[in-house]
């Protein structure tokens, strides 16, 4: 049975984090405007992430934890608090954070998981933990979060719809949900859609992705009558562009996107092979429109890529760009630019071309090609698929901020860090380095107000810091030390578990299961 909590627990005493919230300030996995770009509010902000002050820990701890290491699967199902849970991203839009997870549920647990020279190393009240962690069943979840205090505004628990989908170092469930006029649009983890009021957490409808729910349905009956455990393995998250909630069909290397009536849930059209199974399409925004820009992987050949335009209306294809590189990578558009693999001559990992971004000029009529960057090692990334879906760049105030990471001809590893000139490519900052205190390393970015925030290892929980730079290149430098955030981070791997930045403050998921909220703006 479905339960819906509805507390509205905020006091006009309690103030609201964002004034009036005229627009959404994170309302889906990349971010207001489609491109991991945050709004500007004008704030100043602290020099040292060491400053950043804690504003509050959610009351709701029920999300679980991200990715784990590969050894220690069964150990951190016993010893860690919580549950294992989603490795996806949240969101932000009137007054709110939004998440989405699922909790293991019933009474039928993975034994094959729990072998008898490690289970009997446990306590029995570990060994029940474990038990639970390990539930093959379980229960869908959205919650709301007040924003200016962390208390839970309204969860929504779709009991025994679920099931477990487990994550080690990788492969886990990353589908993002997405908001949008008043709605919040989630998938679960059999590919169920669900639709829910984001003021108090009605549900307006429920629907399916068809052949794939099918399939996972399938799937958990097997797994129940097994006792084993399945993977996540998805990362494609829902979108909205132009009013139409875009969402991913799972079919191979490529997934379909089916556009949805946002009233009822009725499929509007279908485009297959859509977009790559590690890449959330983007909004491209042009003369008051949205559009949804996608790249594909294109499968084993590597000239098998394809840029498209899709109108979200209609889903007609606008335009193609044929024969470019394996795109795993989501895409950044500006409003004129977007960069994409088109692929390098020299041959990388696995005898893969290494990735070679392009710039393409955009209009709704056509793609043209601008530039492309030099194609040697210090522009050259990795193409194998464990580096090449790590996000790439940004495109802001018309700057290209890069990071590349190639092997040169003795093998060894080159990272780069470079911000370019978006109309023409040309370089305006380059530095080399590996681990350096001057170099910015691979990980998240986010242009937030006059800074670059980087998160140096985005997946490895362990390992999460952050820290800020300055954004222009003829004085840029790193701001201060990295940053040990106080709480136990959670990450996930392959595709990243964004972190949004809304009205001078970060939301942050944490192993415990809970949010977490920092305050970045300068005090006098």
């Amino acid at each position: 049975m479905r339960v819906i909590l509805s507390v509205l627990l905020v006091s006009a005493a309690a103030g609201v984090l964002f004034a009036a919230d005229p627009e959404p300030g994170w309302p889906q996995v990349n971010g207001p405007f489609g491109n991991f770009n945050p709004r500007r509010y004008g704030h100043a902000l602290v020099d040292d992430m060491a400053r950043a002050r804690p504003v509050w820990t959610s009351e709701f701890n029920g999300l679980g934890y991200g990715k784990t290491s590969v050894s220690g699967f069964v150990v951190s199902r016993a010893t860690w608090p919580g549950h294992p849970g989603s490795a996806n991203g949240i969101i932000a839009a009137e007054g709110m954070i939004f998440a989405s997870s699922f909790r293991p549920a019933g009474d039928v647990w993975a034994e094959s998981w729990a072998r008898d020279d490690m289970f009997g190393r446990f306590t029995p009240d570990q060994q029940a933990h474990l038990r639970r962690s390990l539930s093959i069943d379980a229960d869908d979840l959205v919650v709301a979060i007040d924003a200016a205090t962390g208390r839970t505004v309204w969860k929504a628990i779709e009991a025994g719809k679920g099931l477990f989908r487990g994550m080690g170092k990788r492969n886990g469930w990353g589908v993002t949900p997405a908001y949008h006029g008043g709605r919040v649009f989630s998938m679960g983890t059999t590919g169920r859609l669900y639709c829910y009021s984001a003021k108090d957490g009605e549900k307006l409808w429920e629907g399916d992705i068809g052949e794939a729910h099918q399939e996972w349905e399938a799937e958990k009956e097997a797994h129940l009558e097994r006792r084993s455990l399945t993977s996540g393995n998805q990362w494609v998250s829902l979108i909205v562009a132009d009013g139409v909630p875009v969402v991913p069909l799972y079919d191979g290397h490529d997934m379909s996107l089916r556009g949805l009536d946002v009233q009822t849930g009725e499929t509007l059209w279908e485009v297959p092979a859509a977009t790559a199974r590690t890449a959330t399409p983007a909004l491209w925004r042009h003369r008051g429109r949205e559009y949804v820009l996608t790249a594909t992987h294109g499968g084993g050949n590597f000239r098998q890529g394809r840029l498209r335009l899709i109108d979200p209306k209609d889903g007609k294809v606008l335009w193609t760009v044929e024969g470019l590189g394996n795109t795993h990578v989501s895409l950044a558009p500006s409003d004129q630019h977007v960069l994409v693999n088109v692929g390098s001559e020299g041959e990388g990992h696995g005898r893969a071309p290494w990735m070679l971004l392009g710039a393409y000029r955009l209009s709704p009529e056509k793609a043209e090609h601008a530039w492309t960057m030099p194609d040697e090692c210090d522009f050259r990334h990795e193409a194998r698929f464990e580096a090449s879906d790590w996000r790439k760049y940004l495109i802001r105030d018309g700057r290209v901020y890069y990071y590349s990471r190639c092997r040169d001809d003795e093998n060894r590893v080159v990272e780069v860090f470079s911000i370019l000139d978006e109309s023409t490519g040309e370089v305006l900052y380059r530095q080399r380095g590996r681990g350096e205190a001057d170099v910015p390393s691979h990980g998240q970015q986010y242009l937030v107000e006059d800074r670059l925030l980087q998160v140096p290892d985005a997946s490895h929980g362990g390992r999460l810091t952050l820290r800020l730079w300055t954004a222009d290149p003829t004085d840029f430098r790193p701001l201060s030390p990295a940053w040990n955030p106080p709480h136990t981070g959670t990450t996930a791997y392959n595709v990243f578990m964004e972190i949004p930045y809304v009205d001078g403050r970060i939301f942050m998921r944490a192993q415990d299961g809970t949010v977490r909220c920092y305050d970045l703006r300068k005090q006098d």
